[in-house]
């Protein structure tokens, strides 16, 4: 493993940072606020797309590891990942909601100071987000997700509805209340580390593949079951998503696909830098992981396809969807944590642009119940064919993203023998299929329904800035699902850079 010192992971999150203090001092109107959004995002996406690419580069065979302020801030190309996705999400959000949060403030939905707090917690938490995948410290890493957690749930009580703010402090409760979990089994490994091995001053998440060996059989089980607590809760797995779909309906459309797209990523991440590195070891936590993300994607998909509200229906599509990514990660082999990160990518491109889509219905229409639509496709093309891609690739129709990184998660379970959760993803994918694509037909392609008959006149296509980033989105799923390859190199460092740190 070779280390070198890089001055991008201080800097990445300094520059989203900068801009949040300078929209929330600053003295700026909407156009100011959305110039100093571009700035503090399009320059920290730049340089973490420079950061994987050195890290990526090949080393003769070794891993490279990026260090900063002393081996407190590190990088691999997870992280490095991790950075893109988040920039990449947050810049596309932040561009979705110039036109969206406007229109709000002028329903009388959002306040000129909430419009202000939006952009601030938007920059703040694409910081501590950056944090929370480039600290070394597992007690710092979990002190910035609260921070993060903290800042969505204020986005998440945009509207400060009842509705909504029961939500943000469903979800604010919870992630908080499971993250004690983290640090519980953070104590765990800090009180026997320093009598296994005293050469280890801290819980550096380069050294926990080393500590998984040092550990009772006992101690590391519940060890791995409070990471699993805390991880699959701030990543909606089930059991622990009841925030998720609360969250999800209440919070403006663009935070809704902030929140399915890549907040949840931080569950998967935890998962990589804890659970994973016990997976190869103890084989009770494989089979632990195989269950909880199969229970997952099934009770994920049987609640999706009764909603009758759109967003809801998006939301439980995505506990069903991050079950396959944390399955595959907790496999803890090659394929298996291949097939979780790939998964965990494509369905971050999917349902971001399914979450836009919905939010072009809400924001033309107000509506959001599927009963009361029908027969957009006349009035919203694009935005209907949009939809229809994010659907194929969510139910895993070849030739869409969403397929071969399924696959490879089936794979990767057939590889371990564990038929059963084979058929199981089996089974589900089918219903994911068959309940999105039904849910599209009838809002695009169902008889025109009375409500929408009244709204005709508003029932047309988005401004031109709000349809960027959503056919940039879909155009991204097709061109993954036609030609995987081309994250084939990532997503190979990636994994090889996980397992180097259990020693494989």
């Amino acid at each position: 493993m070779i280390t070198e010192t890089s001055l991008l992971l201080p800097l990445i999150p300094f520059i989203p940072l900068m801009a949040a203090l300078f929209v929330a001092l600053g003295e700026t109107d909407d156009a100011g606020r959305q110039a100093a959004f571009v700035f503090g995002t399009v320059p920290s996406l730049v340089l973490g797309g420079l950061l994987l690419a050195r890290l990526v580069t090949p080393h003769g065979g070794q891993s490279l590891i990026l260090v900063a302020w002393g081996g407190f801030l590190y990088a691999d190309v997870l992280s490095a990942l991790m950075v893109c996705c988040t920039f990449l999400v947050v810049a596309g959000v932040g561009v979705y909601s110039f036109a969206y949060i406007r229109h709000d403030v002028e329903r009388g939905l959002v306040t000129e100071s909430g419009s202000r707090l939006y952009y601030f917690l938007l920059l703040v938490f694409s910081a501590f987000m950056t944090w929370t995948v480039i600290v070394s410290h597992l007690f710092f890493m979990f002190l910035v997700i609260e921070i993060a957690t903290i800042a969505v749930s204020f986005l998440v009580a945009a509207y400060k509805t009842k509705y909504a703010l029961i939500a943000s402090f469903k979800y604010n409760l919870l992630v908080v209340m499971a993250m004690l979990f983290a640090v519980m089994g953070a104590v765990f490994i800090f009180a026997r580390m320093t009598t296994s091995d005293p050469s280890l001053s801290r819980i550096h998440v380069l050294e926990m593949g080393k500590l998984a060996t040092l550990l009772p059989v006992s101690l590391a089980l519940t060890i791995v079951a409070c990471f699993i607590c805390a991880f699959g809760t701030k990543g909606g797995m089930m059991p622990f998503h009841s925030w998720l779909p609360d969250a999800h309906s209440e919070a403006p459309a663009p935070i809704s696909a902030l929140l399915s797209g890549l907040v949840i990523l931080v569950g998967p991440f935890g998962f990589a830098r804890t659970v994973t590195l016990f997976s190869p070891h103890y084989t009770q936590v494989v089979v632990l992981a195989a269950v909880f993300g199969c229970a997952s994607i099934t009770i994920g998909i049987l609640l999706a396809i009764v909603q009758d509200d759109l967003k809801r229906l998006l939301a439980y599509s995505t506990i069903s969807q991050v079950g396959y990514v944390f399955a595959g990660i907790g496999l803890g082999t090659y394929l298996g944590i291949y097939g979780g990160l790939f998964h965990a990518v494509t369905h971050l491109l999917a349902k971001a642009l399914l979450f836009f889509c919905a939010g072009a219905i809400i924001y033309r229409l107000g509506i959001r119940r599927i009963s009361d639509l029908g027969g957009l496709s006349r009035k919203m093309p694009l935005t209907a064919a949009c939809f229809f891609v994010g659907c194929l690739s969510i139910g895993g129709l070849p030739f869409f993203a969403g397929f071969p990184s399924k696959y490879t998660v089936v794979l990767a379970f057939a590889q371990a023998r564990l038929w059963w959760a084979v058929a199981v993803t089996a089974i589900a994918g089918t219903l994911t299929l068959a309940g999105l694509v039904w849910a599209a037909h009838r809002v695009f392609w169902g008889e025109e329904s009375p409500r929408v008959a009244a709204l005709a006149p508003a029932a047309r296509e988005l401004p031109l800035l709000m349809m960027v980033p959503m056919v940039s989105l879909a155009a991204a799923v097709v061109v993954l699902g036609v030609y995987p390859q081309a994250l084939y190199p990532v997503l190979d460092s990636g994994v090889r850079s996980i397992l180097a740190l259990v020693g494989r």
